[in-house]
């Protein structure tokens, strides 16, 4: 006799604004947890989500990290922030771009037009 086999689970795949989320949550948290008591300028955790959130991007805050585990924290957000945040940003899944827009494509073909035009003087 032969036995059917069950399909095996489903696994949850995170979504890449989740991602996101979890990288700035859980980021703020082990900063305050490394900064706080150490480092004067964090002393709420919405201190430590704002050096989190602007590492994402322009590293743009008042804040600036003291203990040797801060820093490699925002290290790690600054290394993997910016890619995450990208993800995130992009509509349509992935998806979108010159490829999915008749009209792009042909103003992107216009621009080289030019390009060639200005490169061939």
């Amino acid at each position: 006799m032969s036995e059917e086999l069950a399909p095996p689970p489903k696994t949850a795949t995170a979504t890449p604004i989740e991602e996101l989320n979890a990288l700035v949550t859980w980021g703020a948290m082990l900063f305050y947890w490394a900064e706080v008591g150490q480092n004067p300028t964090v002393t709420t955790y919405w201190d430590a989500l704002h050096y989190i959130a602007t590492s994402l991007s322009v590293g743009y805050a008042n804040i600036f990290p003291c203990t040797p585990l801060g820093k490699a924290i925002g290290a790690a957000v600054m290394m993997v922030g910016p890619a995450l945040s990208a993800r995130a940003l992009e509509s349509g899944q992935g998806k979108a771009g010159a490829d999915s827009d008749p009209a792009l494509i042909a103003k992107l073909d216009e621009v080289l037009v030019e390009l060639r035009k200005l490169n061939a003087r």
